[in-house]
């Protein structure tokens, strides 16, 4: 399941608030129980659908404007110390897992430019909002660590919005629409500007524990694959879902989910093939169901494609395989 920190969706509750929406409006969302200092990313989102939906355009520039370095833990931290502008964007890049799963960054730089590259596929509203905060956010960040006026040259959203011009104004740069990726370009000289509290110690400190959570978390994250064979387990005989409605089940886009798979050196198809076999393997074993009821338990359609799978997984047909227990 997707997460996020509780700090970015406690602020959007209360600007929410603050713009007019009602405490009826907003009640789950409210009263929800935080865990570990985040909150599933999903959660943020419908609270972006519902300020979208009743309030004045542009939350995504208003709640970015608001989120500053006393947000995002340690990595926030980790930004007030970087030597350079340059650090910060580089510090999304290898800890952006620290504050939300939801995605990834790519940094470019050539011929003088350095283009920031947010894969978040936008598969419903609220990834719009969040995105939009995210970029305002950033810039944001830069000039409040560096005390400088820094702009980017460019800005690219993948959605569609009504008004360009609303956000020019705050980046102070053209700002496209329906474009191919989500990007922020820099004049890369003006990300080599110093910030103001740069502390080479203290920032090497930072690093270092921020590798530590990241490890946490690495081990926490096989909480992920451990709820898609559970889900894949229990919908096997009911037909096999698709890596969309796993995806929505936990609340992410399906190529957030194949990324986090390939991370862990994996993908969904070879989960399913796991599962299959597991199941397979155990019910010939320990049942008197016939092969052809534990092909239909294991997702198959026909006997002969299950018999294939099998022999592949095994090297031996199902029958040969109970025969030899």
């Amino acid at each position: 399941m997707a997460v996020v920190f509780s700090t970015i969706y406690n602020k959007a509750i209360q600007l929410a608030l603050s713009e007019g929406l009602t405490k009826e409006h907003l009640n789950y969302y409210i009263d929800y129980k935080v865990e570990n200092k985040r909150v599933p990313m999903e959660l943020l989102l419908e609270v972006y659908e519902l300020a979208a939906d009743k309030l004045q355009a542009g939350f995504g520039l208003r709640q970015g404007k608001q989120l500053d370095t006393t947000d995002y833990g340690t990595l926030g931290l980790s930004w007030k110390t970087c030597l350079k502008a340059i650090d910060v964007l580089n510090n999304v890049k290898r800890y952006m897992v620290l504050v939300t799963d939801d995605g990834s960054i790519e940094l470019d730089a050539s011929e003088g430019k350095t283009k920031l590259v947010l894969n978040r596929e936008v598969y419903r509203t609220g990834i719009k909002t969040a995105n939009e905060a995210s970029f305002v956010m950033l810039v944001g960040i830069l000039n409040e660590v560096t005390g400088k006026n820094i702009k980017p040259i460019e800005v690219n959203f993948k959605h569609s919005f009504s008004d360009s011009d609303y956000f020019s104004e705050y980046f102070d740069c053209p700002v496209n629409f329906n474009a191919t990726e989500n990007t922020l370009v820099f004049n890369s000289k003006v990300l080599e500007v110093s910030t103001i509290k740069a502390d080479k110690f203290i920032h090497q400190f930072l690093l270092e524990r921020m590798e530590q959570e990241k490890s946490k978390l690495s081990e926490q994250e096989d909480v992920l694959t451990s709820e898609i064979n559970k889900l894949l387990k229990e919908s096997m005989a009911s037909g096999i879902p698709s890596i969309s409605q796993v995806g929505d089940y936990l609340g992410m886009s399906a190529r957030t989910l194949k990324r986090r798979l390939a991370d862990r050196n994996l993908s969904f198809r070879e989960l399913i093939q796991k599962n299959q076999h597991e199941t397979a393997t155990q019910l010939l074993s320990n049942s008197s169901q016939s092969v052809g009821e534990i092909a239909f338990l294991t997702g198959f359609s026909e006997q002969s494609a299950f018999n294939r799978a099998f022999k592949r997984w095994t090297g031996q047909a199902p029958n040969e395989y109970r025969k030899n227990l």
